[in-house]
């Protein structure tokens, strides 16, 4: 699950700085030839994935709650999850952001922790009462009230003192972890059920030599964890290499999953597979190893140089 901002007062984000006189003498000039030159690869190259990615068989992107299938030029889309995931995440964000919030407190509560947990327990009990309307079963319904009470409990017993006990909230939050561990069990089965209804119906559609081509990218939240819901399903339906939940999303180029980190637009995730695809080529072409292109070009040569520099060698 994503990790879970709590509420409370914000600043806004500062603009971005202008470029220091130390970058600004280091890069070329936009009309010095190199940077011309530089300028018609990147174009040469941005043609070139586009003619990939138009003559790439059935492609299925997951961003966010959404599937988006490409096939023959035209474009679908399919829910990726319900609104119930939503419901068991945000109830599991509940405790962690109080964990997140209260761990490092050795004394007396700040002005901010204070204004943080009065909105947070104004929220806790809006929320509490909007459930019976929200369809789930009884016994869902049930853990969802248990880790809110046990939250605002803990809410209002820390506000009371005007500090927390390490040993309480301890206590609190390990006594929740069976609660939190079925509801990323809930999200986790509606995801799957109902990505596998879309994705089996449109693979119903599609001739044999369509879904032997299918690939699928899945948009990652940046340094996004081991395991993805997504990542693991298209894997095990497209009969990739499953590593189950302890998958690390590494670049394999010609694999036919891929992970887009921190890309949650869907022409830059579909464009990036194109890069995966016309990158493996490439490389072949070039190196003759698939996989070259998806380490830096710099990566061995920076190797050796660190190796006589610092007088070691990389860790196997």
């Amino acid at each position: 699950m994503a990790e879970c901002p709590v509420a409370g007062p914000s600043s806004p984000s500062p603009p971005p700085e202008p470029p220091s006189e130390v970058a600004r003498t280091v890069a070329l000039e936009p009309t010095d030839p190199l940077s011309v030159l530089n300028q018609a690869f990147r174009d040469a190259y941005a043609a070139r994935r586009e003619a990939v990615l138009s003559r790439m068989g059935p492609v299925i992107a997951q961003i966010d709650d959404l599937l988006i299938l490409r096939k023959g030029g035209q474009r679908f889309e399919a829910p990726a999850r319900t609104r119930r995931y939503h419901v068991y995440k945000v109830v599991t964000h509940v405790p962690l952001a109080l964990h997140v919030l209260l761990a490092p407190l050795k004394q007396a509560l700040d002005e901010d922790t204070r204004v943080r947990l009065t909105t947070l327990r104004g929220l806790i009990t809006q929320v509490r009462g909007s459930f019976d309307s929200r369809g789930l079963p009884a016994e869902h319904l049930a853990r969802q009230h248990r880790v809110l009470d046990a939250s605002l409990a803990l809410v209002e017993a820390v506000l009371a003192a005007n500090r927390v006990a390490q040993e309480d909230l301890s206590a609190f939050i390990h006594a929740q972890v069976p609660d939190l561990m079925k509801n990323a069990e809930a999200a986790a089965r509606d995801q799957l059920e109902t990505m596998h209804a879309a994705v089996e119906g449109w693979k119903r559609q599609m001739t044999p030599d369509e879904r032997d081509q299918l690939r699928a990218v899945v948009a990652a939240s940046h340094m996004s964890r081991p395991g993805n819901v997504a990542t693991q399903y298209f894997a095990v339906t497209l009969g990739e290499n499953w590593e189950g939940r302890f998958h690390e999303e590494e670049p394999h180029p010609g694999k036919r999953v891929l992970s887009s980190e921190a890309t949650f637009d869907e022409a830059a995730a579909f464009s990036l597979l194109a890069t995966h695809v016309l990158d493996a080529r490439t490389s072949t072409g070039i190196f003759g190893e698939e996989t070259r292109m998806a380490r830096d070009l710099l990566a061995d040569a920076a190797e050796h140089i660190l190796a006589e520099m610092f007088q070691k060698a990389p860790a196997p």
